[in-house]
């Protein structure tokens, strides 16, 4: 708990929530898996469901959380990945304001880490190496279906150039979204 602004604030954990929700339910206690990529690691939690109405009938609760540097963390975030699955799945319904604010957190983390993956990425150079494969995908799709009769080299041609296209725009609209994004959050 911390106070501020004049307002007591407190914190529960996922996995306390998450304890009240099986509870609910009816579930197992919920246990998870966890991996470990490059320094990070990254938990799936499960839990056993009992279908309502049916008698020895169960179903899985499973979620994965994302990165995070402890298994610790890891667990935790994977916990909050298992509460929307069982609103999403069950209609089970969570009035914590700090749930809220931890989700919307973990959802701008979330979109900043996707967006320096796609800076890291070179996003932007590869777009205009896309555009320049467009461009002479299309040329030679002119040239070979003006002037050869092998008009299927020239239509597997086209197809590429149409591929390559579609991408450039999905790319560039990637870009515009991603800029936007950092020009709102300034």
């Amino acid at each position: 708990m911390a106070l501020a602004g004049g307002v007591l604030d407190s914190h529960v954990c996922c996995r306390c929530i998450l304890n009240d929700v099986v509870k609910a339910l009816e579930g197992s206690s919920p246990f998870y898996s966890f991996s470990r990529v490059h320094s990070f690691y990254v938990a799936t939690g499960f839990v056993i469901v009992p279908l309502p109405d049916e008698f020895d009938e169960f179903t899985f609760l499973e979620a994965t959380g994302h990165t995070s540097t402890t298994k610790d963390g890891a667990e935790e975030v994977a916990a909050s990945a298992l509460i929307t699955a069982a609103k999403h799945d069950f209609g089970i319904v969570v009035n914590n304001p700090s749930m809220n604010a931890a989700e919307l957190l973990a959802k701008e983390n979330e979109n900043l880490r996707r967006n320096n993956l796609l800076l890291k990425s070179g996003w932007v150079r590869s777009v205009d190496h896309l555009a320049v494969v467009q461009k002479t995908l299309e040329q030679i799709t002119v040239d070979v279906i003006g002037g050869s009769s092998r008009t299927s080299i020239g239509i597997l041609a086209h197809g590429v150039a149409v591929w390559a296209e579609e991408n450039v725009w999905t790319a560039t609209a990637a870009m515009e979204e991603l800029s936007l994004d950092v020009m709102d959050e300034n």
